[in-house]
């Protein structure tokens, strides 16, 4: 079997054509994925957990304080709403509540999260606090857990 020449030769062309074409669109994928720091978001998706990401973002004990609510209700296995006061000043709302709200839950109001605190509370003893948060009084609390400027409380009886 005999090939013409030019056909093999034009033959060759159209697949180099076709070559740097996808070349081309790559060259521009892989700059647009750059651009956007898709590389950047997969290595951190990839290298840290949903909980690690969320209090790197909102953080630990500070803003939002994601990382000592989710630590609250980790250590005391709490499966309800509880009341969580943030006295963030920068905050309209408080925003807190919603990472671990649970629809259809009724609010427990024995115990209360307090972030963020800026002398709303004040200390009877070591283990014992009288909580005022933005001028309404709560009463008298225990002291579960403390660290920095968060408090985890529960009504003492």
């Amino acid at each position: 079997m005999q090939y013409d020449k030019s056909l093999l030769i034009s033959m060759n062309l159209k697949n180099i054509k076709e070559s740097i074409k996808i070349i081309f669109f790559l060259i521009i994928l892989l700059f647009i994925m750059h651009s956007n720091r898709s590389f950047y978001n997969l290595y951190i998706l990839a290298k840290f957990n949903i909980d690690e990401r969320l209090t790197k973002s909102y953080g630990y004990c500070n803003n939002a304080s994601y990382g000592f609510i989710n630590e609250i209700y980790n250590e005391y296995s709490i499966k309800e709403n509880i009341l969580i006061l943030n006295d963030n000043p920068n905050f309209s709302f408080n925003n807190s509540v919603w990472f671990k709200y649970i629809p259809n839950k009724k609010l427990n109001k024995k115990k209360i999260i307090l972030l963020n605190n800026n002398n709303s509370i004040e200390l009877v003893d070591e283990k014992k606090a009288r909580l005022t948060f933005k001028n309404k009084k709560y009463g008298i609390y225990n002291i579960l857990k403390n660290e920095d400027d968060c408090f985890f409380l529960e009504k003492h009886d």
